[in-house]
């Protein structure tokens, strides 16, 4: 079979203007009428018709890399220009891609019912001609040729991506870092290709950190704008992005990485707060903070404090199971150091219960004796405050508190937490509440600083006493 044409039909490049450069102008209207005629076409017929909007959604189609990601605004066309290329590997028409057919694929997003509207649309769409049989019930299309692509969902966790060897897997919309590094192995075997098509609304995630901070990685990036798809019109452009902020506005419509507006922690920066671990001496205390939960895992935190005043997170646990076995973890993890004391938040005493039982006196008779966090007016803010006062630089440059680069949930949590936002001026004294949601390990890092951490000297067992003076004692 003939490869797809995947050449850009209307090139504004070409005339020395681009997507932005075009709204208010008359060759505007021209451009969106062509490009509603294809629309349908496509929808008709699929991927035979199917064409990209401008050189960069070109270039991702054709990029032949082992790993390359699309960035783009919303309604950038990154979800069918991703499925386009999955498409066109497993019928065995890329143009550049040659894999031999069947070929196998997963495609993932964030849970099934965006996949219904996403990607599944999109492929089924695209390879209508192509397509023998869709089971709803175990998420599989399966095509004529043989090749197979299955749908997958974030929520389902890492180890559902486990085992399988598969060509190509498309992640729509920015995956958890435990499922890309699983991706990783099952494309290992097959020299697949992993690609990656995503808004970047959660601010400078991990993704960020591999796509522009880590030299060790390869992957190649493209970037498309909202006003990329044509088939948009110009009044429902302006309308959607004149309510954005500026931050929303580079994130949502150009598709660029920025430290959204309300975060908790903005002077949070990796290079400058996240360290390699190390072995920690006699010279730090181990304080440990517990967010305990019944119907998610409990999330622990290990804080260490330093004989010269130095702060480090230097362990996190998201422990599922019963009480006792979540107190062996945690009293696992602790042996080695000195230990300080233990923070639980206050509702394990009061709220959280298993079989009209508090779970905190169950930790208790587990071992885990550990003080309550305060919890009333003010108690979260002055969590926060004291943990943004030791993110601040000494006079040498380096901050007190630093976290060891294995605490991937607590990094996470520092660089994407907000406060809520509020645009009713009659919620105003709401705005400066903190959507910690399921930001459960910045909540035990919390505890931890709302009781304020100390270094202290160990107990020492006393000399030798020196006889009794028989008239004084001693």
């Amino acid at each position: 079979m003939q490869p797809l044409n995947f050449d850009v039909p209307i090139d504004v490049e070409a005339m020395g203007l681009n997507s932005e450069d075009l709204l208010g102008r008359p060759e505007r209207e021209a451009v969106h009428k062509y490009w509603d005629k294809m629309k349908q076409a496509i929808v008709d017929f699929g991927i035979d018709c199917y064409r990209p909007f401008t050189r960069e959604h070109r270039a991702f189609l054709l990029d032949t890399s082992n790993e390359c990601a699309l960035i783009g605004g919303n309604s950038s066309a990154k979800t069918w220009t991703a499925m386009a290329k999955v498409t066109a590997v497993l019928i065995g028409r890329h143009p550049t891609i040659q894999r031999k057919t069947p070929a196998e694929a997963w495609v993932a997003c964030e849970d099934f019912s965006l996949n219904k509207e996403g990607p599944l649309k999109a492929l089924l769409t695209l390879g209508q001609q192509y397509i023998a049989n869709y089971s709803d019930h175990s998420k599989e299309i399966e095509y004529k040729n043989g090749s197979k692509v299955t749908l997958k969902s974030y929520e389902s966790g890492w180890k559902k991506f486990q085992s399988a060897a598969v060509d190509i897997a498309s992640l729509d919309e920015e995956p958890p870092e435990e499922i890309y590094k699983e991706i990783r192995m099952r494309t290992l075997r097959t020299s697949g290709h992993i690609q990656l098509s995503m808004t970047p609304l959660e601010g400078l995630t991990w993704t960020y950190d591999m796509l522009y901070e880590d030299p060790k990685e390869t992957v190649k990036v493209y970037t498309v704008s909202l006003f990329d798809n044509y088939t948009l019109k110009e009044e429902d452009i302006e309308r959607t992005i004149s309510g954005y902020s500026d931050q929303e506005r580079e994130a949502r419509v150009y598709g660029r990485f920025t430290q959204m507006a309300g975060l908790v922690y903005p002077e949070f920066k990796r290079g400058r707060h996240v360290i390699a671990p190390f072995k920690l001496n006699k010279n730090y205390v181990v304080f440990t903070g517990i967010d305990p939960h019944i119907t998610t895992p409990t999330a622990v935190v290990y804080y260490a404090v330093g004989k010269l005043g130095d702060h480090y997170v230097i362990g996190e646990q998201f422990l599922d199971g019963s009480i006792p076995d979540i107190a062996k973890a945690i009293n696992a993890f602790r042996a080695p150091y000195r230990q300080g004391w233990s923070v639980m938040d206050s509702s394990a005493q009061t709220e959280i219960r298993i079989f009209d039982r508090d779970i905190y006196s169950s930790f208790i008779r587990e071992g885990i004796n550990a003080l309550l966090a305060p919890k009333g007016p003010g108690s979260i803010g002055k969590g926060i405050s004291d943990v943004r006062e030791l993110l601040k630089p000494t006079k040498i440059g380096i901050p007190t508190m630093r976290i060891f680069d294995n605490c991937k949930m607590l990094i996470k949590s520092m660089q994407t937490l907000t406060r809520e936002q509020y645009r009713d001026e009659s919620k105003q004294g709401k705005k400066d509440k903190v959507a910690e949601g399921k930001h459960h390990h910045h909540a035990a890092l919390r505890y931890i600083h709302q009781l304020g951490p100390r270094y202290f000297e160990p107990m020492v067992e006393p000399d030798d006493l020196p006889p009794m003076d028989e008239a004084v004692g001693y």
